[in-house]
């Protein structure tokens, strides 16, 4: 009889430790789920690639933060009018971001957007609240026939 409680007693331990591990488990899966999903959010929120149009209503008004990041041989064959030339590959490029005021918007391009792609993250990065990137970068701009300097 003692034996049989024994058993029973060890069985219920057992089935307690299972299920406060089982509980423990997916509360940690929960954990993560929650962390990815608020990191999606900030993503989104932070960096908007936009069409030509949108660009250019937003992006091309009195004192919007304009940046181009190609270099110099593709910034003097024609930009954006009011763009700042910030070339990502020179050495000052830090300090140059670092002129731009990271409460307002900055709105970026390139010729095909892989690199403003990454000027965007690199924004974030350094603080900007809020990035938009041209979708498909100046070649976009130019094939609907928008104006550059």
């Amino acid at each position: 009889m003692l034996g049989m409680q024994r058993i029973k007693s060890s069985q219920r331990l057992r089935y307690t430790l299972i299920a406060i591990t089982l509980c423990f488990s997916l509360w940690s899966c929960n954990e993560a789920t929650s962390q990815k999903e608020v990191s999606g959010i900030t993503t989104q929120e932070v960096i908007t690639v936009i069409d030509v149009d949108t660009f250019e209503k937003e992006a091309l008004v009195a004192g919007a933060q304009l940046v181009d990041v190609r270099r110099d041989n593709e910034w003097e064959r024609g930009h954006l009018e009011n763009a700042k030339h910030f070339e990502m590959n020179n050495p000052n490029w830090q300090s140059q971001i670092e002129t731009l005021d990271k409460s307002k918007p900055v709105y970026v391009y390139c010729a095909k957007g892989g690199r403003s792609a990454k000027c965007a993250q690199q924004l974030k990065e350094a603080g900007f609240i809020t990035i938009y990137d041209l979708e498909g970068g100046i070649n976009n701009w130019n094939s609907a026939g928008k104006p550059i300097q």
